[in-house]
Order: C-alpha cells, then structure tokens, then sequence
C-alpha cells in the first residue's frame, strides 16, 4: 500500500486524503495548526458553481485601482517592494482582460458542476453526515449600477447554461420578507447551494479518522528531503515523515512549501472577514453587490456575515473599516432586530490563497515526479474541495483525470 502525505488540512486537503484512501492509499495528513480553524471552517459556506468569472477580471482590477488607497472599501490591494507580490500583480493585471474571463468561463463551470455533483452524492449516499442545503443562490441590488453589472453577470452564467431567475422587488419580499425597501432587485441562481462549512470539516476528519488516516496536528514542515526528481521525505518538528507520493495543499502556505524546492507558484493571500449573529431575518443565502458582502444561514438560528478581499495582506491585524463596511450591508439589506456589534474576539479573518489568474493550482509539479499541488482557490475554496480531491488522487493513481487538468497547471 503507497503511502501518501498531505500536507494541509483544509477542505481541499480533507478531499484529497478521502478521494486518496477510497483508492487504496495509506494516508496521513500534516498541518500547522489543530484541524478546527481556517478559511474552511468559517467561510461563507457557499457552493457556487455560478462563479463562472474568475477573479483576474476587467471588473476586479477596475475595483482595485479605485480603492486603492482606501480603507472602507471591500478590496484593497498591499503595496510593497517585494518580489513575489509585484510578480503576482504583474500577471494579475496581463490577464485581467475579456480574452482570459471568456477562455475561463466553461472551465470553472466545469470544474464547480462536477465538485457540486460531488457534494451530492456523498450527502445521498450516506458517507458523509452534513447539512446540504439546495435553495440557490440570491445576488441583491439597491443601485441600478450594481444591478447592471450583476445583469451583465446572469447573462454570462446562462450563456454558460446555469439556470438563472431574475427577481423584482416584489419576488424577493415573498423569498425574503425581512429586507430592506432600498433592495431593488436581483438574481436567483438555481445552480447554487449551501452548507455549514465547519459542520463538513469536523464530518470529514470524523470520518477519515475512523478509515485509518493518520492526522498529525501543529506540525512545521522544515525540510523536504528530495533524490533526483523524487521527494522521499519531510523533516518536520514532529518527526521525519516518509513517502511515496506529496500532496502539498496548504492554502496560501503551499508557495512557501515549494520555494524549499525552487518551485514558483503565483499565489496571493486574499484576506477576509466573518462573524455570525442569532438574531436573523436570513432563509436564503445572498451576496449583497452594493457591499460585496456574503449572508448565510448555516442552521440553528445562525447567520454568518462575511466580505473583504485584502490582497498581499499576510498579518493578522483586523482593518476595523472593512469590519464595518459588512456590518453596514447587513444593515442596509436586512431588517435586524437590532444593530450587529460583534466583538473583536467574536470576528473571524481568514487568508484566501488566491492565484494571479483566478484559477487553482492542481496537479503534479513537473520537477518532481511524485509532488502534487492543490491550492489557489481564491474564494472557491470550498466549492472546489470535492472536485481538486478527485482529480489529484486520480493523477496520483495513474488514471485518466476526470478533467483535463492544463488549465490548472504548475508552472503557467
């Protein structure tokens, strides 16, 4: 039995370690941390196949030359005279264009339709005990501006054949009585669904523990010892850990992980905020385009209130300002039962792993013949888990991927 090491123990390196193990693998998966915190366990918990334009757009690069040198608004992008930030900016802003959203449209759509079918037969199936809620998806407006563009975005994902509803004010009011009469519109994407995303994560670790793989917590990768074009082991603060086969899917922290080898990869930490609040008006998830911030009911009474993009931003320290700026938009979109004042031990701030181009890292690093990479999920972290697992464990198998994986490539 082939012994596999993953390092990272987000959702896409849970995935990889299930699709692993269903094929036979002995596994055992390292992180930094404990299992109970990061990016997977308090996003917005949204599967989205309806993001079908990737980051790397005309729209974004408009946004972040606007905002650049302002605080309140929902992205900001770090300056600083550092090489990897200034090389990930350079190819960010080449490909930015209408030629790479359109060559990228199908493949996303791709890539997210058959990670959403993923999701759903492992809650039919049984193998996976979590709550799957398929109620789609609202994108809401108050100015027509906002309203134009996410006009412009439905036409796009129905092109790409996503069943999309457009709604009146009057539709929304009988989906959602508790908005705001400034709500003019929006958009109810039928492809779309929802779940609690630390409910799947402690499922998925529940799970993989009782089929025999190996979890090793707060650990640091130090050294990857490597002969000719094979990695053979890792040196780590918890011992060296032998292998036939590396998955590397550490989130923002996978580049680091391959500079030991002088490998480049081209990915960014987009940092952003959550906090969740009891007192909610909130049945269906939405994205609120004024504010580009996220609502989701996970459950039990609980919302979650999630926005920000912060590029290049590696710290810890919360910028009060994009705190606010959610807090104003569920303000402005939903009748509360009072204002939302979460306390600054109570908000949650994550570091996306975002590539230059808007599309994951996937697949074997061409220096190396057993070192595999999943990473670069920007904010589809979550809704491409399933389907970066699938494909990772069958390259490492020796199968025919269930996608072509170039788009996705190391090295690009």
């Amino acid at each position: 039995m082939s012994k596999v090491v993953v390092v990272g123990g987000g959702v896409v390196g849970l995935f990889s370690a299930w699709f692993l193990q269903k094929k036979g693998f002995q596994v055992t998966v390292i992180d930094r941390g404990d299992f109970t915190n990061g990016c997977s366990h308090f996003n917005a918990g949204l599967i989205v196949p309806s993001h079908v334009i990737p980051l790397a757009s005309p729209g974004m690069l408009r946004k972040g030359i606007k905002n650049l040198l302002n605080s309140k608004s929902p992205v900001g992008f770090r300056i600083a005279p550092e090489k990897d930030l200034l090389r990930w900016y350079l190819k960010f802003t080449a490909v930015a264009n209408e030629r790479h959203v359109h060559r990228s449209i199908n493949v996303l759509r791709d890539l997210s339709l058959l990670s959403k079918d993923l999701f759903t037969d492992l809650k039919e199936s049984g193998e996976l005990d979590f709550p799957l809620w398929q109620n789609g998806l609202l994108m809401l407006y108050q100015a027509e501006k906002a309203g134009e563009d996410l006009r412009e975005e439905a036409e796009i994902a129905k092109e790409a054949g996503l069943d999309v509803e457009e709604l009146s004010q009057a539709d929304i009011r009988k989906l959602e009585p508790g908005i705001q009469a400034e709500v003019s519109g929006g958009f109810h994407y039928h492809s779309d669904d929802h779940l609690n995303p630390s409910v799947l994560m402690q499922a998925l670790y529940v799970s993989l523990e009782s089929k025999d793989v190996q979890f090793v917590k707060d650990c640091t990768v130090t050294t990857i010892q490597t002969s000719a074009q094979k990695a053979t082991a890792l040196e780590t603060d918890k011992g060296i850990f032998e292998f036939e086969e590396l998955v590397i899917a550490a989130g923002m922290w996978s580049s680091q992980l391959l500079k030991k080898l002088k490998v480049n990869i081209d990915v960014q930490p987009g940092k952003g905020y959550s906090f969740m609040t009891k007192q909610t008006p909130v049945n269906y998830p939405a994205l609120l385009a004024d504010a580009n911030v996220a609502a989701t009911p996970l459950g039990n009474g609980l919302t979650q209130f999630a926005g920000g993009m912060e590029i290049g931003y590696t710290g810890y320290t919360i910028t009060a300002a994009r705190v606010q700026n959610i807090i104003k938009g569920a303000n402005s979109f939903y009748r509360l039962d009072q204002n939302i004042e979460p306390k600054e031990t109570e908000i949650w701030q994550g570091h996306r792993p975002c590539s230059f181009d808007g599309l994951p890292y996937i697949g074997r690093v061409p220096e190396f013949q057993n070192i595999h990479v999943g990473t670069g999920h920007s904010m589809m972290g979550l809704t491409l888990g399933p389907v970066t697992g699938l494909l990772l464990s069958e390259s490492i198998a020796g199968e025919k991927t269930s996608l072509d994986l170039n788009p996705f490539r190391i090295g690009r």
